[in-house]
């Protein structure tokens, strides 16, 4: 992901999801900038969405068992670190705690997956054309060549998950998760997550 890419990417993250604002006293920028070297940090491939050269929409998996691109992964977890001593950050606890409200994997299912689907964001202005399946339908295939045979999905209510079972995946699934999500849901203090299993 180059550059710009990145500053495009922070921007469709802070303009979809809270995370983590409100709890960490920083703006939504840093913690979209966080989010963003935890993505890179993880994901093996990605694949993008442009129009006009700007970019609106991108998606990637996640290897677990994959040893390439160590060095590249270190340095997204390395600026990471930097990003968490941010001085803007004036509760970095009530930070983490709202990241780790979104790991819900139950221990019956820690070691189950080959990896998961690490992100699928698509620009609110140009959804419900279909490019959300399209990019979805790419990871499969990246993922099936990398010889993965079933991703998670770890998704919740502020998501659009019936993308989801409409391209054949299955719910494992579903609890209760506490946090503080500002935005498109409203001021709420609960919600649902899902687990969902693609075969591949």
């Amino acid at each position: 992901m180059t550059i710009k890419d990145m500053k495009q990417a922070v921007k469709l993250l802070e303009n979809e999801w809270d995370l983590g604002e409100k709890e960490s006293g920083a703006s939504r920028h840093l913690c979209a900038w966080i989010y963003l070297m935890e993505i890179l940090e993880e994901t093996e491939q990605f694949v993008y969405y442009r129009e006009n050269g700007n970019l609106l929409g991108f998606a990637g998996y996640s290897n677990d068992k994959s040893k390439k691109h160590l060095l590249k992964k270190k340095f997204y977890s390395f600026i990471k670190k930097q990003l968490y001593k941010s001085k803007e950050i004036k509760d970095i606890k009530a930070l983490h705690e709202y990241e780790d409200n979104y790991y819900y994997v139950p221990d019956e299912l820690k070691n189950y997956f080959d990896g998961e689907v690490s992100m699928l964001i698509i620009d609110e202005k140009i959804r419900g054309k279909g490019i959300g399946k399209k990019l979805l339908l790419e990871v499969f295939a990246l993922a099936k060549k990398d010889n993965m045979k079933n991703l998670q999905i770890l998704t919740d209510d502020s998501c659009n998950y019936y993308i989801y079972e409409s391209l054949g995946c299955k719910k494992v699934y579903e609890t209760v998760i506490e946090n503080k999500e500002y935005g498109k849901l409203g001021n709420i203090t609960k919600e649902t997550a899902y687990i969902y299993e693609k075969v591949l």
